[in-house]
């Protein structure tokens, strides 16, 4: 899939999940298009919000980490919280989104 086809999905599918989608997303563009030419979209896909309608919140994540660093159980994550971090890792985080649509 295009960036383009890949970012109309997503939207698409936290749409359906109840995510309300605003026409104008950064700098005032107001197309899709404008948004992916110039990855207008990241302040778009990294949000909480839209985190949380793409993916859910209906479960939680154990994962290993502390906040001093020192190691241990931490607190669960919700499962959009844990995805949009891994997502933040990613080189090509549209490519990462395709994977759960």
């Amino acid at each position: 899939m295009t960036n383009e086809q890949i970012l109309k999905k997503a939207i698409a599918k936290a749409k359906k999940n109840g995510y309300r989608f605003l026409n104008v997303i950064a700098n005032g563009k107001d197309t899709l298009d404008d948004t992916i030419d110039g990855r207008l979209y990241y302040p778009l896909i990294f949000s909480h919000d839209f985190a949380q309608a793409f993916w859910g919140s209906q479960s939680e994540i154990h994962c290993t980490y502390s906040q001093d660093g020192m190691g241990g159980i931490g607190e669960p994550l919700t499962d959009w919280s844990y995805r949009l971090q891994q997502m933040v890792l990613e080189k090509e985080p549209l490519k990462y989104l395709e994977k759960f649509l």
